[in-house]
């Protein structure tokens, strides 16, 4: 199985005469969802081509957001990912770039590269963050260290190298008693909750910022969690839930000191529509440092409030037949 950080490799292959570059990529079989790359995989593979575009031109290296469609399913093999950029002014950076295979544009995405390095000068920080009583936490109950692999994969993962320990508690929200459901006389509230401490299995992987989307699309979508008996819940089982749209937001770097684990995150998602046609439904997933590996390392004092929130992405996906992601995956696989 290939390490992540080894699938997401990018190498130059030219540099044209419009300022643009194109990049060879191969999508690994490791990384699937089915026969298809999983979205947030290759929307990484662009990250990554773009990171290497700006070090090699710009002072902007740092990836700030992305915004991208997903407008055919990509396959398994060789790729190109040209990257071209739009504006480069003090602050950010706008680029275009795209993910094709075999002459056909799979993947388009826009983003902003800037710096997420502290202001020197500043007087005062602008931020939000513990022990501001309106900072977000922690939105996962347990440290990694305390829990363990959840015995069965997700159908979804077992193509991938990753483990994952499930939330429990988070998933009593979603009970049909539990006080969050809503009634006639409910103001807002309603939706579906999902969390785990995600995990990196291969020993010599290691999380990098172009990571961050395929954690950003690793989540249990709002089909799979309700109930048996909701409408919504009806021909889940064998459906693909395909990415249409990804919108990421890049907080913070990744740590890089001992104090953080470099192989595990800690995943929330919240869903709270889904409508016709083809089960489209969004959700939303915030990645989250993790203090240690799953089952490894102790409990310290204060853990929580060192936590914070590296990624932010939003999503429109769909509810298909698995039978269409198999044609999908290997209509253009002959070819590659």
């Amino acid at each position: 199985m290939t390490p992540l950080a080894q699938a997401l490799q990018v190498s130059l292959l030219s540099n044209c005469n419009d300022g643009s570059s194109v990049y060879r990529c191969e999508l690994d079989r490791s990384w699937t969802v089915g026969a298809v790359p999983q979205g947030g995989y290759s929307l990484g593979i662009i990250v990554e081509a773009c990171i290497k575009h700006q070090v090699g031109s710009s002072r902007h290296v740092d990836p700030i957001h992305i915004s991208a469609h997903f407008l055919r399913a990509t396959n398994v093999g060789g790729g190109e990912v040209r990257v071209k950029a739009l504006k480069t002014g003090k602050t950010f950076s706008n680029i275009l770039a795209e993910l094709a295979q075999q002459g056909n544009t799979k993947i388009i995405a826009h983003l902003i590269f800037g710096d997420l390095s502290p202001l020197q000068n500043s007087q005062v920080r602008k931020v939000l963050e513990p022990p501001s009583p309106y900072a977000r936490r922690l939105p996962l109950h347990s440290h990694p260290s305390e829990l363990s692999f959840d015995a069965t994969k997700q159908y979804w993962a077992r193509n991938m190298g990753v483990q994952m320990s499930t939330d429990i508690s988070l998933l009593t929200h979603n009970d049909p008693d539990n006080p969050l459901r809503t009634t006639s006389k409910t103001v807002g509230g309603g939706g579906i909750q999902w969390g785990a401490w995600c995990e990196l299995t291969h020993k010599n992987d290691e999380i990098r910022t172009s990571s961050l989307p395929f954690f950003c699309d690793t989540f249990m979508n709002l089909p799979n969690l309700l109930p048996d008996g909701e409408a919504g819940s009806s021909g889940r089982q064998g459906s693909w839930f395909p990415t249409i749209t990804m919108i990421v937001e890049f907080k913070a770097r990744i740590p890089s000191c001992d104090d953080y684990s470099h192989r595990t995150f800690g995943l929330y998602s919240e869903s709270r529509f889904l409508t016709e046609p083809y089960g489209r439904h969004n959700a939303r997933v915030e990645v989250w440092t993790a203090p240690s590996q799953i089952g490894q390392g102790e409990v310290t004092e204060g853990w929580r409030d060192k936590q914070y929130c590296i990624a932010v992405a939003d999503q429109m996906a769909l509810m298909l037949p698995m039978e269409l992601n198999i044609r999908e995956g290997n209509r253009d696989s002959a070819k590659l």
